[in-house]
């Protein structure tokens, strides 16, 4: 009687470990679940989409695929959603924001109208994304102008964003060195509204 009692014992502990187990795999997928989106497919098309996010999808799909977004603003129909990499850290924040608006006339649906990543995953065929040169944005987009400037009053950092409209990919160079990809729609420049989340960026150009 005394070895079932044990061996009942055992397959017991045994079996509530195994569930905390599962529990802590659970946790940390769903921690992960921006991370992994984020990521899956990361390729930039200018005038189309970044990764599994598209001009022109329904913004109830990607609050599917990435849940509620961390941070952004709304007002009078159209809002900025912002998403942070799970790996990002208060000072330097890897993100993917979202510009979307309605539809059409009958407000029902908003679906996204712009694309802003820093995660440097994201590549464009030619392989350029956050960490390339203004040179070598040139060389591929040789209609790439520049938009507007920006003086960040915390760090002293100039930051202009350089627009190819014909192709529909904006960069924000800060240094020499792209900070951030746009994908908006070909044949008109990117909403650059993103700017007034982050009251430290003061317009001077």
């Amino acid at each position: 009687m005394k070895v079932v009692h044990v061996f009942f014992l055992l397959a017991a502990v045994f079996l509530c470990a195994c569930q905390s187990n599962t529990s802590k795999s659970k946790v940390v997928s769903a921690d992960s679940v921006h991370s992994d989106e984020l990521n899956k497919g990361a390729f930039i098309q200018p005038g189309k989409s970044a990764g599994k996010i598209s001009l022109g999808q329904d913004m109830q799909a990607v609050g599917n695929l990435l849940g509620e977004p961390d941070a952004g603003d709304a007002a009078m129909g159209k809002a900025w959603g912002i998403w942070y990499d799970k790996d990002s850290t208060a000072g330097e924040r890897s993100e993917i924001a979202i510009y979307s608006s309605y539809a059409d006339s009958t407000m029902m649906v908003k679906n996204v109208k712009q694309i802003r990543i820093t995660n440097g995953t994201f590549k464009t065929k030619e392989g350029l994304g956050t960490g390339s040169s203004l040179t070598d944005f040139k060389a591929v987009y040789p209609d790439m102008e520049p938009r507007s400037e920006y003086l960040h009053t915390a760090s002293g950092d100039t930051l202009r964003v350089y627009d190819s409209k014909s192709k529909g990919l904006a960069t924000d160079i800060i240094r020499g060195t792209c900070t951030a990809i746009t994908i908006h729609p070909s044949g008109v420049y990117a909403n650059e509204t993103y700017f007034t989340l982050d009251t430290n960026w003061k317009q001077i150009k």
